[in-house]
């Protein structure tokens, strides 16, 4: 998850830290102020600044460091303004270094050198710089170390805030899951859980949280499997924005994956009454999943208008759970025509010829049943040819058409897993055909 940081606060900070020199000191608490020196130095800093002269004013800066001592508060002062250059120039990675010595330096003394609304300032935006860091980087370690560094910087900013925010709070959470899911292949489920526990606080924060929210709560549930929560966060969602796409791919997609087969179907027709889930693919995992509930009289009123329509594409396959459709019906009829249809729409397509044969078979018509084995194996493209000759070997052999049967039953023994039945049925035909022109001859 990136993060686009607000850089027009950042520039803001610059300015507040400024003003923050300038302003006089704390009189109980704060009595630090910058040498003489380091003083007319910043003078000095500021008329560069003005030119926009950033080389200059970091030279100034360099130079006033020397003289310093390395734990006083004029070092801390000059980290400061050397933050401010970054920021000016947006060089926000480079900000990060003066930001964490002049933190390290103010949280050494007591009193700190700073006053803790700028502590968390400072707090604040190392938090978003470190994770910046972290997305922009490929190197996972190095990517697992900025997001400590950020949690780090982010459970110091919560010490001392007083209340924290919305915009705080989703900041957090995203810093946790991102670190979870930093390795997808083992993630750290206790991070999930806090992270989650952070959107909660965020949630309960503002009256209007914005989408982010949920969706990294959904992330977060869906981690932890916690589906049904999942579900219901999507549909208090969807109440509020039923066009949102996404959400009812989402929660369609949830109860397939508890076993909740007719919420599931109840929530595709719903996206649908809306607008979406209109494609080819989610008409026919609507039909399917209607099949898999042994809803076949509703599968196949809604596959015969989406082939008719155009609404799912035509595919021998469809045209084959059409059929498969009528025939757990008990309508075996119904499941030839619908083959015959496919094979009007695939004329080259021998499978579904032999399908309509097979069907012809289980209602013991063997003429009809014969003249489309007949027909597949001349078109071809055939799933294991094997099985359609010796089908048609023993049709023939029914219908008493052993030479077409011999014949069928020799060709299936060219296929090596209709050899073993090919041979058996060859034998049997020979058999039977020899006693025939034995009778034949005595007579």
């Amino acid at each position: 998850m990136s993060l686009s940081l607000p850089f027009p606060r950042l520039r803001l900070l610059a300015a507040m830290l400024l003003l923050a020199v300038v302003l006089p000191a704390q009189p109980v608490e704060r009595s630090y102020s910058p040498t003489d020196e380091t003083a007319e130095g910043l003078i000095k800093y500021k008329t560069a600044m003005d030119a926009k002269n950033y080389a200059e004013a970091q030279a100034v800066l360099n130079g006033l460091m020397t003289k310093v001592p390395a734990d006083s508060y004029d070092a801390a002062l000059i980290h400061q303004y050397r933050l401010q250059i970054f920021l000016q120039t947006g060089e926000y990675a480079k900000a990060i270094e003066p930001m964490e010595r002049s933190l390290q330096l103010s949280e050494a003394k007591t009193p700190t050198y700073f006053d803790e609304r700028i502590t968390r300032e400072l707090y604040y935006y190392l938090v978003q710089l470190y994770f910046q860091e972290a997305n922009q980087t490929k190197n996972t370690t190095l990517a697992a170390s900025q997001m400590d560094k950020a949690t780090k910087a982010m459970e110091s900013w919560i010490k001392i805030t007083p209340e924290t925010n919305a915009d705080a709070q989703l900041l957090y959470a995203q810093l946790l899951i991102s670190r979870a899911l930093l390795n997808p292949d083992k993630p750290d489920l206790a991070l999930v859980k806090r992270s989650i526990e952070q959107i909660d606080i965020g949630l309960h924060l503002t009256t209007r949280p914005r989408d982010t929210f949920y969706v990294l709560k959904l992330v977060c549930l869906q981690q932890l499997d916690r589906n049904a929560e999942a579900a219901e966060l999507l549909e208090l969602l969807l109440k509020q924005k039923p066009d949102n796409a996404n959400y009812w791919q989402q929660l369609a997609a949830i109860y397939l994956n508890i076993a909740q087969e007719l919420r599931a179907v109840v929530t595709i027709e719903r996206a649908q009454s809306h607008g979406f889930m209109n494609q080819p693919k989610d008409h026919f995992n609507l039909i399917g999943i209607y099949f898999n509930i042994g809803q076949y009289e509703k599968a196949a009123e809604l596959l015969e208008s989406a082939l008719q329509s155009g609404r799912i594409e035509n595919d021998p396959k469809n045209w084959e759970l059409l059929a498969l459709s009528y025939q757990q019906l008990q309508r075996p009829i119904k499941g030839i025509e619908a083959l015959k249809q496919g094979a009007k729409a695939f004329p080259s397509s021998g499978q579904l010829e032999f399908l309509i044969a097979q069907s012809y078979t289980a209602i013991e018509k063997p003429a009809e049943a014969m003249t489309h084995i007949q027909a597949a194996i001349s078109k071809g493209n055939l799933t294991r040819p094997y099985q359609a000759y010796l089908s048609l070997a023993y049709t023939a052999y029914s219908l008493q058409k052993y030479d077409v049967a011999l014949d069928a039953a020799r060709k299936a023994t060219e296929y090596p897993e209709g050899a073993k039945d090919g041979a058996a049925m060859v034998k049997a035909l020979e058999e039977v055909m020899k006693d025939r022109e034995a009778k034949k001859n005595n007579t």
